[in-house]
């Protein structure tokens, strides 16, 4: 377990049982009543006891969200749009609960979070996502909360949403977590909400609207800190496995990276009934430009190579390099013929490009590749037919491609 994921298992354990302990003593003084003018004033253990109810059920839903979203979202059968239908629903659920866990600000007046999860949606998602999850909270509102004890129209409430939703997509960046933008979303929002209050209960109470714009203003924050943090170990994540499978010279893929990958590919291919192709790609005669020039020359070919292989190749194929001079590539929705035409490409750019070496002295180098082709070429024996055909180019006389036989 990382450092990051021990803290906050470490964190919400101290909080659930600090949540605990305050419950006990709060519904042993359920009619205590803060004294004086304080700004929280009547029912203030009842306002503390909500809030804590509210952090608790946020902190598991982002956490345990979080922990679910990065094991699922990655996977090739999830598309986009599909995503983004899925964390509206999820976040709508999130608004749901949020509207059950409202609390009175005064007698005749309640109030919950529901639009935190409308911005979260946003932010996650985009605006699909948060169409989503705003007509699912207003759908909700008008089944479940027909006899709400805020004692307005629900239509207030759908206006609110409607209103948080458009301010969330005007001023939130999906995927772009700035402070800035969350205080405006957050100080708009909240105005709004204001506005709405005084205009349906004709209240110019200034302790009321204190309490409200506190708890408000405190559990944005604590949203904001918590998907920040999301987003920071999320990104940490990111740079360890990238690192871990990436081939610190060229770029590309590690070998063990392009075996998970060639996996995914042959699944994603039975399933979607689309051929790919695999290249095995070897630069002849490496070993005398390593004797010849030293090692360090040696990988400034291959950081060129890479860089040539990029340009020869399309955006969508995937490069790894396999081991020393070796590399392989996954040709997407690739026949034996379209694979042939590609790796033919890659050769003459490969002849037809001058490698320069820190010194300047310039040199030409060419490749040989082997290519096989999946379903025509069964899984086990997809890579062993690549590397025959490479075998066979490097018999022929190197600077050629082998193809399956058709």
């Amino acid at each position: 377990m990382s450092k990051n994921r021990k803290f906050y298992s470490f964190f919400t354990i101290n909080f659930i049982s600090f949540y605990d302990m305050l419950t006990i003593i709060l519904e042993s003084r359920q009619h205590y009543r803060c004294p004086g003018s304080c700004l929280l004033g009547v029912i203030c253990p009842t306002m503390i006891k909500s809030i804590v109810n509210n952090f608790t059920l946020l902190t598991a839903f982002l956490f345990f969200g979080n922990i679910l979203w990065s094991k699922f979202a990655s996977r090739d059968w999830i598309r986009n749009p599909l995503k983004d239908l899925m964390t509206g629903l999820v976040l709508g659920g999130l608004g749901i609960m949020l509207m059950f866990y409202n609390f009175p600000v005064e007698e005749t007046v309640s109030v919950d979070f529901r639009e935190f999860a409308i911005m979260i949606s946003v932010f996650i998602g985009g605006w699909v996502s948060g169409l989503v999850t705003v007509l699912l909270i207003i759908i909700s509102e008008f089944i479940f909360f027909q006899n709400n004890i805020a004692n307005y129209p629900l239509w207030v409430g759908g206006l609110a949403d409607a209103v948080a939703f458009i301010l969330s997509c005007l001023i939130i960046r999906r995927n772009e977590l700035s402070l800035s933008r969350w205080l405006w979303t957050l100080g708009l929002t909240l105005l709004m909400s204001s506005a709405i209050y005084h205009l349906m209960f004709n209240n110019q109470n200034f302790i009321t609207l204190s309490r409200f714009v506190i708890c408000y203003s405190i559990v944005g924050m604590f949203i904001y800190i918590m998907l920040k943090y999301l987003q920071n170990s999320a990104e940490s994540l990111r740079i360890m496995h990238e690192a871990a499978n990436r081939d610190f010279l060229t770029g590309f893929y590690n070998s063990r990276a392009f075996e998970v990958t060639l996996d995914q590919k042959i699944a994603s291919s039975d399933r979607y009934q689309r051929p790919f192709s695999l290249m095995i790609m070897d630069i002849d005669y490496f070993k005398k430009v390593n004797d010849t020039y030293g090692h360090e020359a040696g990988d400034a070919v291959l950081s060129q190579f890479a860089e040539v292989l990029r340009s020869a190749f399309r955006q969508r194929d995937q490069i790894s390099r396999w081991g020393g001079e070796e590399f392989v590539a996954i040709v997407e929705d690739g026949d034996s013929s379209q694979a042939r035409a590609i790796a033919e490409r890659v050769r003459r750019t490969v002849e037809n490009t001058v490698f320069t070496l820190k010194d300047g002295t310039r040199l030409h180098v060419t490749v040989s590749i082997g290519c096989s082709t999946y379903p025509d070429t069964g899984r086990e024996l997809l890579l062993e037919v690549a590397d025959k055909r490479l075998y066979s180019a490097k018999e022929g006389g190197r600077n050629q491609v082998g193809v399956d036989r058709e």
